[in-house]
């Protein structure tokens, strides 16, 4: 069993939990993310499917035998010396509940620790990761202030598991040394003598025989009563992925109006947004229209609340008051797969793939249509690069798996990341710093490119170089969550207002 059925068994579990792991993760809301808490157990959960598995098939394997021997040599003494297997049965009971104690003991100390395990691990990436590679080199002192944070971690999880480890030891102590050196081998043998003897009820080479019977049922035994402690943590854990996997978005599925061809009006009506009752409020009272083919940017100071905005527009997140319609229907009450598939966005903390070129732009495994990809290549401005490359299309990105992968600079990366929006057949357009690891003139080609590309959609982008949303059709400017001027940029500039400090502070970079 061990050598090939629980192998076997092991990799396909671990695929079928693996998927529905990954399936999960991918449609949870946005906002567990934001949750550490749920955070934790999300990562607890998909770090310990593995072992859940091999716990699993470990103890099917386990039990079979153990209820084998158990059978086996409990028939025997049933014949040979019934109160033989008193003794047995004590020492497995009080292994049973210590066993309970100590597992429970467990979880709770791998509860508690999950939170610094996550942050060493952070670290850990840090110091290997290429990202950070150039960074740590030219400044010590963050190496130093990382080494220190690695440390003090460290002492996190060693006063967690120090605060249980007496009586972690004193539990251990009185299951391996009292009910089975001091019970089994003191108190039986002495009985065996006794009987042997004293009573002369058995013959010497029966109380050899009975002993070492004894101890084979014993280990039987053990294996059963180690069995169940195990099975009740494993329930433990499988109960955090079940809790995972059965978790209820709040950003749910259930809209049964259908969703229109084309994007045509969106309102926002008195939205409101906060994550949760105890904290303040986000975004408050945003009106605004964005009419079919609109292009529409969000302007504002870090922690506006633009970002946010965005998001709602997306349902990453549901308003805590007002709602967002679509042709005047509530988002709430379109399919929510299909509403999003209505919207291309490219976020300013955007991914490349361990994967091909053709392969990032079209986010999937399928065969991408040439004519639509290579558009989509030649308006984002990559085409020259990936032209360049020796394998064009076929190229594949990073070196996580290729020692001959490409690495891309942060405007190439930013090139590619915006040809997915092109791609993407999508009625809204949705921009999150565009054009921030861009040079002047790249940025000016790639506003280019937008207008052409972007003609019969609507737009809505959030930059906070202002050369780039100047040209907006209407300007919104975001404070502390609100609204507080709106136009088109000459409007905007005549109001005097934050919108106008804001340009004065960049317009020696425009003319």
């Amino acid at each position: 069993t061990n050598g090939y059925v629980s192998p076997v068994f092991a990799v396909k579990a671990e695929q079928k939990m693996r998927l529905m792991l990954y399936k999960k993760a991918c449609s949870i809301d946005l906002a567990c993310y934001d949750n550490p808490e749920y955070y934790n157990e999300f990562i607890l959960s998909v770090t310990e499917s593995k072992t859940a598995i091999d716990r699993t098939t470990s103890i099917i394997s386990n039990t079979v035998q153990g209820i084998v021997i158990v059978l086996a040599y409990g028939t025997f003494f049933l014949v040979l010396d019934p109160i033989s297997v008193l003794f047995v049965f004590i020492s497995f009971i009080a292994r049973l509940l210590i066993g309970k104690a100590l597992n429970k003991i467990q979880f709770k100390v791998k509860l508690a620790e999950m939170p610094f395990i996550r942050k060493r691990a952070y670290i850990h990436r840090v110091f290997y990761l290429n990202d950070y590679a150039k960074e740590l080199r030219l400044n010590k002192e963050s190496s130093r202030g990382l080494y220190e944070d690695f440390n003090a971690t460290n002492n996190e999880i060693y006063d967690v598991r120090k605060k249980v480890a007496k009586k972690r030891w004193g539990l251990d102590y009185l299951m391996r040394c009292v009910f089975n050196e001091l019970i089994f081998d003191g108190a039986y043998l002495s009985y065996l003598v006794y009987m042997t003897a004293v009573r002369k009820a058995m013959a010497f080479s029966t109380m050899f025989t009975l002993f070492n019977a004894a101890y084979s049922l014993r280990q039987g035994m053990v294996v059963l009563s180690e069995l169940l402690p195990q099975a009740m943590e494993n329930a433990l854990y499988i109960g955090k992925i079940r809790s995972f996997l059965e978790y209820e978005n709040k950003v749910t599925n259930i809209g049964s109006s259908a969703v229109p061809n084309k994007i045509k009006t969106i309102k926002f009506e008195n939205v409101s947004f906060r994550y949760n009752e105890k904290q303040d409020f986000i975004l408050q009272n945003i009106n605004l229209v964005i009419n079919p083919m609109d292009k529409i940017a969000l302007v504002g100071y870090n922690g506006a609340g633009k970002t946010t905005l965005i998001k709602l527009l997306m349902r990453l997140y549901d308003p805590s008051e007002g709602r967002i319609t679509l042709d005047g229907i509530d988002i709430r009450n379109f399919n929510l797969n299909e509403y999003r598939a209505l919207i291309g966005a490219i976020f300013q903390d955007y991914r490349i793939y361990a994967a091909s070129v053709t392969e990032n732009v079209t986010m999937d495994l399928g065969q991408a249509e040439e004519g639509i990809f290579n558009g989509a290549v030649k308006l984002s401005g990559f085409e020259p690069r990936m032209n360049e490359m020796v394998a064009g299309a076929s190229t594949q990105l990073t070196r996580e798996f290729d020692d001959e992968g490409t690495a891309l600079s942060g405007g190439e990366s930013q090139k590619l990341a915006t040809a997915r929006v092109f791609y993407k057949p999508s009625g809204l357009i949705i921009l999150d710093e565009p054009s921030s690891a861009l040079d002047p003139i790249a940025e000016y080609e790639m506003n280019h490119s937008m207008k052409k590309a972007a003609r019969e959609k609507s737009v809505v982008f959030i930059s906070h170089r202002l050369s780039t949303t100047k040209h907006a059709d209407r300007i919104f400017m975001l404070d502390r969550g609100m609204i507080i001027e709106e136009g088109t940029h000459e409007e905007l500039l005549k109001i005097n207002g934050k919108y106008m400090e804001m340009w004065s502070a960049q317009a020696s970079k425009y003319v």
